[in-house]
């Protein structure tokens, strides 16, 4: 079985190391030209890190990030509406821990040792027949494959080629963010820091040398390409926060720097996730809100779970392989996107009234309570 995987993000690496280790031959393609600027800020849960274990990298993976010891919830004045110990929420399961998309992607490459990776390569054109899937990549090479993976994200290339418009929907929270790293002293390198505003959110958080920081208002259309003045009208849509973290604020990429841009927040959600021999994982299949921050997480333990399958069959059966796959996640995939979609209307909200409500409730009904799904999936089988 041949198997190519296009997107070498978490869930395409993190699958062709299991590949790799279940001796299915595989190899990824990735539209990058290196993997040196690969985002920023993840939080991984004990329900995508236990695949590390099985893998041999679980040391590493700790040696690379930090622990989220503490989680603090204020308000967009600083005043704290509760806080508690988070790592204690998962201590039954495994560490919470909180690194830089790139730390983690750096773990999963010792994996992959061996497994070829193009860069600079994309689909142009893919065709899906009973027993294999021609592929045409941007330089005009041909290949042929017993199974294509669309390991490529929210926007999947994928997805667009072997999929019907119909087949997937968009889900926009009209809110969106601007994202930067601070390494301001003054943080504890230890603790999430969120502050629930009205009409503004704003988080700080740790990694394994510095912090990912997001800056979060209703969408401006006009404010989501780079623009001139830019970090000014941040530092004017958060002037209490910029008055307690100066140096945070200071660091705010300059208006013409290519890798500061507008995060919008939305996510996708596929009805299939296979079609012949292709098939999703990952955001490729179902995108996440940052909310929860459970996306990473979840594209692990669903690459494991295709991974899995594809070990117990050969190309003569991967339609059941594929179908199994699908069966074992897309609903409990599509229960944790929905949360994390309830969760956004909590967190982004514009009314003065409805921020106020909402800030009085959550002192007596705490961040635990709104984990429960979260721990609920900790207790079932993937």
């Amino acid at each position: 079985m041949r198997v190519l995987i296009v997107g070498a993000g978490i869930a395409g690496l993190t699958l062709a190391a299991l590949l790799k280790q279940r001796e299915i031959p595989c190899e990824i393609i990735e539209r990058q030209a290196n993997l040196s600027n690969a985002g920023y800020m993840l939080g991984i849960y004990p329900l995508g890190s236990k695949v590390l274990y099985g893998l041999g990298l679980m040391r590493d993976f700790i040696e690379g990030t930090v622990p989220a010891d503490n989680y603090i919830m204020a308000n967009g004045e600083n005043e704290i509406i509760q806080q508690l110990p988070f790592s204690e929420l998962f201590t039954a399961y495994g560490p919470y821990r909180c690194c830089s998309r790139k730390a983690l992607i750096q773990v999963l490459l010792k994996g992959c040792e061996g497994i070829p990776i193009r860069f600079n390569s994309t689909l142009e054109s893919l065709s899906s027949y009973e027993d294999k899937v021609s592929v045409t990549f941007n330089d005009g090479s041909k290949g042929e494959y017993d199974l294509l993976v669309g390991a490529d994200g929210m926007h999947s290339s994928v997805r667009r080629l072997a999929f019907n418009k119909n087949d997937y929907d968009y889900y926009d929270t009209g809110w969106g963010g601007w994202v930067w790293w601070s390494d301001d002293p003054m943080l504890n390198k230890n603790m999430i820091r969120e502050f629930w505003g009205e009409g503004t959110f704003f988080g700080i958080y740790p990694t394994e040398n510095k912090f990912g920081v997001i800056a979060v208002t209703p969408t401006m259309p006009e404010k989501v390409k780079a623009y001139s003045g830019r970090a000014n009208d941040i530092k004017k849509q958060f002037p209490e926060l910029a008055k307690i973290y100066p140096t945070l604020f200071s660091q705010i990429p300059k208006d013409d720097d290519e890798h500061f841009f507008y995060w919008p927040l939305s996510d996708v959600r596929t009805k299939r996730w296979y079609s012949g021999r292709v098939a999703l994982v990952g955001d490729a299949a179902v995108g996440f809100l940052p909310t929860a921050g459970i996306g990473a997480s979840m594209a692990m333990e669903s690459a494991a779970v295709l991974a899995d399958e594809l070990s117990r069959t050969d190309q003569n059966y991967l339609g059941w392989a594929l179908s199994l796959y699908q069966k074992s996640r897309q609903q409990r995939v599509e229960k944790t996107q929905k949360d994390s979609r309830q969760l956004a209307k909590f967190m982004f909200v514009k009314s003065t009234v409805w921020a106020n409500l909402r800030n009085w409730l959550l002192q007596y009904y705490s961040i635990k309570n709104l984990a429960k799904s979260i721990d609920k999936s900790f207790q079932e089988p993937i």
